[in-house]
Order: C-alpha cells, then sequence, then structure tokens
C-alpha cells in the first residue's frame, strides 16, 4: 500500500507557527547581540575619552579626581610660555553687512566698487572680513566674497540675527 502524505490543516498551521516562533527567537537573538555589542564598544571608547587612556593623551592618573583639570592648566601655562614666533599672527576682524544691494562698513553704505577701494586699503594679511548676511541678494553676496578673494582678504560668514515681529513692534 502507498503512504499517504496527507496533513492534517491543523497540524500544518502548527508548523507554520513553529516556524516562526523559531525565526522571532533567531531575531531576538541577534538584537540582543548588536545590543550587547553596541554597549561594549561604547565601554571601550568611554574608557578612554577624555582619561588618555587609549590615546596617550591625559596626565596618567587613573579616574578623574580633579588632576585632569591641573593637567589643562599646565597645558594651557606651557603654551602661554611658548616663544612669540610659534604664534600665529592676531587677525583683526571687520565686519561688513550685506543688505539688498549695498554692503553697510563702518556704518556707511556702499556700492560694490566703493567698498572694493575702501577694502583695497586693509591689510590683507592681519584682516578677516566677517561678512554679515541681512536679506542679502544672492548675486551682490557673491560679488563681495568674488571681490574680497580678489584683493587676497580671507572671509568668514554669519548670518544676522532674525527680528521677529514682535521685537520689531517694541
Amino acid at each position: 500500500m502507498a503512504k499517504n502524505n496527507y496533513i492534517h490543516p491543523a497540524q500544518r498551521r502548527q508548523e507554520e507557527h513553529e516556524k516562526r516562533k523559531e525565526k522571532k527567537k533567531k531575531k531576538r537573538g541577534l538584537l540582543w547581540l548588536l545590543l550587547i555589542l553596541l554597549l561594549l564598544a561604547a565601554l571601550l571608547g568611554g574608557l578612554g575619552f577624555g582619561m588618555g587612556w587609549f590615546d596617550g593623551k591625559g596626565d596618567g592618573s587613573s579616574g578623574n579626581n580633579g588632576s585632569t583639570a591641573a593637567a589643562t592648566q599646565a597645558t594651557q601655562a606651557e603654551t602661554q610660555k611658548a616663544p612669540e614666533d610659534s604664534k600665529p599672527a592676531q587677525k583683526t576682524t571687520v565686519s561688513i553687512t550685506v543688505e539688498g544691494k549695498e554692503y553697510v562698513y563702518n556704518g556707511k553704505k556702499f556700492n560694490l566698487d566703493d567698498i572694493k577701494k575702501e577694502l583695497g586699503t586693509l591689510d590683507k594679511a592681519a584682516t578677516v572680513v566677517e561678512i554679515v548676511d541681512s536679506n542679502a541678494i544672492e548675486d551682490d553676496l557673491k560679488a563681495l566674497k568674488d571681490a574680497l578673494k580678489e584683493l587676497g582678504i580671507e572671509t568668514a560668514e554669519s548670518q544676522a540675527p532674525a527680528v521677529t515681529t514682535a521685537a520689531a513692534a517694541e
């Protein structure tokens, strides 16, 4: 006689249920493994962070018992005692605000040609121009940057603080 390959629907559901349970167990185990690895990485990274255990920095003591602050102060003192030749030259920051199509410098408004003439008199090696964007037109902002680059003057950018309706009403 031939064997019957018939599987009862309840038994089939039970087998499928067991397979799903097994997959969930594997996923849960993988998640736990990842969690443990992340915690281990955080612990190892945290041990060396700021204490000098792994990167060779720090004061040589284990733990943070206040000697880290003393080491920081000692390092700052050594930096202050460095010869004048090793210090970078002090740069003067000059602020130019770009408002629409105008450039505000030293409380006066200039067009592009006039601001080029005015900035041409500055010491290029000792000056950094901070460009403040106050609702500037993008082309005019780019034109100022190009002019400063042409003059060989270093630039820095910042955003002007936004004026809220409540602040404007006061």
